[in-house]
């Protein structure tokens, strides 16, 4: 089985055999969502990196014999050429990608995280936050209920918006009032004991606290990764300072600005939901596709 997340930012493929064991992964930044918050589609350059993408993985693994299990999110679901973009997607690759709803999308990337944060040691209850591309899903996982938000900002249409950092924080703090029910519900439940952090940004920044770059990042390592508010403005403030060669080194060539967005919102969601820490997961909405259509969560 192959599981591919389309996201707003990053296309990510996981193969598995029938028991859910990982034979290969990788991603790509595709910017699925460049533009989108000016244009309301899917720019064709976006759809033709996608595409190459998915050529790039086939070159590096044999899709033949696998049964391909294949999932778009937020930008997809707004875009205005969605189902065009969608076809072309179909001609070029011969995939057919299922836009999937913000729900789904948080009830599988909560399958995934919270099965690996329990590998690390951990006890639910959860908040688990996944900062996607064009949208982030804020999610409270127990053991016997999960619930969701999910709010249409991410990493990339924030950073296209070309904010300041104050100003970033004044519109995700006016974006967080539509939080308002959900905070209401999840402080009925029993209270959360940690604070899951998914997706590129908090993954990112957990590696490089844990002294690795791009190139040598190891999800081993970075699965389980404390960090802290004081810590995240640490390293927010290292990769602000470095030129873009060092930038790239760190977090991979033109992701800084993401990294930096991310960290930017991570911070005020910490902060909202006050926490100090949160606990860096990297299994999310692809794992969980997985696990779904192997039947196993």
């Amino acid at each position: 089985m192959i599981a591919i997340d389309l996201g707003s930012n990053t296309i990510r493929f996981l193969a598995a055999d029938a028991a859910g064991n990982e034979i290969w992964e990788r991603q790509f930044v595709a910017r699925a969502a460049e533009n989108l918050v000016f244009s309301g589609e899917i720019c064709r350059a976006a759809l033709e990196r996608v595409a190459a993408a998915v050529e790039k993985a086939r070159s590096e693994f044999d899709f033949t014999p696998h049964e391909i299990k294949a999932v778009a999110t937020q930008a997809f679901r707004e875009a205005k050429n969605r189902d065009e973009a969608l076809r072309y997607l179909l001609e070029k690759t011969s995939i057919n990608f299922e836009v999937i709803s913000a729900e789904t999308e948080a009830e599988l990337t909560a399958i995934a995280a919270v099965r690996s944060a329990k590998n690390c040691g951990l006890e639910p209850p959860f908040f688990v936050l996944d900062i996607g591309g064009a949208s982030s899903e804020i999610i409270y996982a127990s053991d016997r209920e999960v619930i969701s938000h999910s709010l249409a900002i991410g990493i990339v249409v924030l950073s296209e918006l070309g904010l300041g950092e104050d100003d970033l924080k004044k519109y995700l703090r006016e974006e967080f009032k539509q939080l308002a029910n959900f905070a209401k519900r999840a402080a009925m439940l029993e209270k959360p004991r940690t604070f899951i952090a998914t997706a590129g940004a908090p993954t990112t920044i957990a590696a490089i606290k844990k002294g690795l770059t791009y190139e040598n990042y190891s999800k081993k390592i970075v699965n389980g990764a404390r960090l802290n508010r004081a810590e995240i403005l640490k390293i927010y403030a290292e990769i602000a300072a470095k030129n873009q060669n060092e930038r790239d080194i760190l977090t991979g060539k033109d992701r800084a600005d993401l990294v930096l967005t991310g960290a930017v919102m991570l911070l005020e969601f910490l902060a909202f939901f006050e926490f100090n820490e949160c606990c860096a997961i990297d299994e999310a909405l692809r794992e969980g596709v997985l696990l779904r259509a192997l039947n196993l969560a």
